[in-house]
């Protein structure tokens, strides 16, 4: 008979960040866990400043996850690009020299966290820098200069954008394939939300594995909003993968879910876990070595983020052990949990900087010949900023064809843009700078369209599936500002091309007339004009 993994907690854990007494909010969820050797290592999205809406912290423990270290933002979004607007949901793994840190984001910042894509960095070390896929490449390079690159998504959301999208990454390496775990959510054509654990695979083995990526379908059906995203694992002495999520979250009633697969492509729920665990919980993390393996003997760690004030959220961490067992199925739904209300901590005296980052926007504008402050803040880990005097910041890794600094002001030397690498002490921000052409206007009201791109070539509709597409375009102002746009107030028609195959409504939603096929759509904007591929499949 098959044996099926057990999950237990043997106590009920304890508190590795919790908001201070001070703070309005704050919160470190969805751990992503490493065990490397005798270090184990943890990155947590956080706040941001509140113009980008989450950052990453890192921190590590040399005593098996009983003490860790104090916490320093890792990594950021990329000043004006599609990440722009938050780094969310740490998923990491090691292959070779790097480590790869996926993460979720979207450029429709007033849309309330919506139309999410999934993103991907690497770095030579655990707390960076990392660079980012740019869709060619990791990071830009310019003059001996290395920047983090303004980011491509790796999985990108091509349904209506209104609705939550793609993202929260897991990634599990097996003889070197990498296996891809994202969640969807979207709504059906006929408006009934539906979420998913979708999975893809890459050979790892390339540089550019992300643009190797194979779609397998659907891993698992997410039963509501309630069940949260899967953290995936291969345990060794099983031969399975491994998938712990969270189930109710939120609400009192919440628990641990545990799913396994023996191909790492469909998942079957074995485990319901509630004893020893905080009510109210949220976006867990499981341990893994570096690829994400894990075996009994190794420290065996998993967090989440629980509390019950919006907000507020303190980061649970957990040993926790596993057994194999005859039965397909265990459930601890009928045990309580605990009901733990959140504790804030006392403030410390001594809170050091934890980020060097640019004041907002995290972007500079001159023009050739004109001047402006570079302005750049502190924060610690309480998020209480701090100005600091440019007399005491050092600058490097910028392109001195483009610009010039002196005396904490960059000035404007011929078009183009350049980033900067700004110092204090062991702190290092980035500035993006931009040199923009002496007639350049800076108004909302007469800016025009330079440039309008597909984000996509192709979409692919199944009609089996039931749901539409959106086509959205890239568009870049003469003020250098750019955005996605599908919408009429925003200039945007569509040309149908294939009538008797798809229907294309004036947001840009296709959905199919009811047969297979390839058509086109035209995307315009102005006088601008791009075209794209439609293929309806039946499955």
């Amino acid at each position: 008979m098959s044996k099926h993994f057990k999950l237990s907690l043997p106590d009920a854990g304890k508190d590795v960040y919790m908001p201070r007494k001070t703070q309005t909010w704050g919160y470190r969820y969805g751990p992503s866990i490493m065990v490397e050797g005798d270090v184990c290592r943890a990155w947590f999205a956080s706040p941001g400043d509140c113009f980008e809406a989450d950052w990453f912290t890192y921190r590590e423990s040399y005593d098996k996850g009983e003490t860790w270290t104090r916490e320093r933002v890792v990594l950021t979004p990329t000043p004006d690009s599609l990440d722009w607007f938050s780094v969310c949901d740490p998923a990491v793994f090691k292959y070779g020299k790097y480590y790869y840190i996926g993460y979720t984001s979207t450029i429709f910042a007033d849309g309330g966290g919506v139309c999410n894509n999934g993103f991907v960095a690497r770095s030579e070390y655990p707390d960076g820098p990392f660079f980012k896929w740019t869709g060619k490449g990791w990071g830009e390079y310019r003059d001996g200069c290395a920047w983090m690159g303004s980011p491509a998504p790796m999985i990108y959301y091509d349904e209506d954008w209104k609705h939550w999208g793609a993202g929260e990454f897991s990634f599990v390496v097996k003889d070197d394939v990498l296996y891809i775990y994202y969640t969807w959510t979207s709504k059906n054509i006929d408006g009934k939300t539906y979420s998913q654990t979708r999975v893809a695979t890459a050979d790892i083995t390339r540089e550019d594995w992300p643009a190797t990526i194979v779609q397998h379908g659907v891993a698992a059906v997410r039963n509501s909003t309630g069940n949260d995203s899967y953290d995936v694992v291969y345990c060794e002495e099983l031969d399975k993968f491994i998938a712990l999520s969270t189930d109710k979250r939120f609400s009192a009633d919440s628990f641990l879910s545990v799913s396994e697969s023996d191909d790492g492509l469909r998942f079957t729920r074995v485990n319901d876990i509630r004893t020893n665990t905080c009510f109210m919980l949220h976006n867990c993390g499981i341990s893994g070595d570096a690829q994400h393996h894990i075996k009994q003997s190794d420290t065996l760690l998993l967090g989440y983020a629980y509390g019950n004030q919006w907000g507020k959220w303190g980061t649970r961490m957990h040993r926790y052990a596993y057994t194999l067992m005859d039965e397909d199925y265990y459930s601890e739904l009928d045990l309580p949990n605990l009901e733990m209300t959140t504790e804030l901590w006392e403030r410390e005296a001594e809170l050091p900087p934890m980020i060097l980052t640019a004041a907002k926007p995290h972007y500079i504008r001159v023009k050739p010949g004109t001047s402006a402050p570079i302005e750049m803040k502190t924060y610690n880990s309480c998020y209480e900023p701090e100005r600091i005097d440019a007399s005491l910041l050092t600058y490097d890794n910028y392109d001195k064809s483009i610009i010039e600094i002196t005396d904490g002001k960059v000035y404007g030397k011929q078009v183009g843009y350049t980033y900067v690498d700004a110092h204090l002490g062991s702190l290092c921000g980035t500035v993006l700078v931009y040199v923009d052409a002496p007639d350049t206007c800076y108004d909302i009201e007469t800016r025009t369209v330079v440039s309008f791109e597909p984000m996509l070539q192709t979409y692919v509709i199944s009609l089996s599936e039931g749901v539409a597409k959106q086509l959205r375009g890239l568009a870049t102002w003469s003020d250098g500002k750019h955005y996605e746009i599908n919408e009429p107030e925003q200039g945007v028609s569509y040309e149908n091309h294939s009538p008797e195959l798809i229907r294309v409504n004036e947001r840009g939603v296709v959905t199919p007339v009811g047969g297979v096929g390839t058509g086109m759509v035209t995307l315009c904007c102005g006088d601008k004009k791009v075209s794209v591929t439609v293929v309806v499949t039946e499955s």
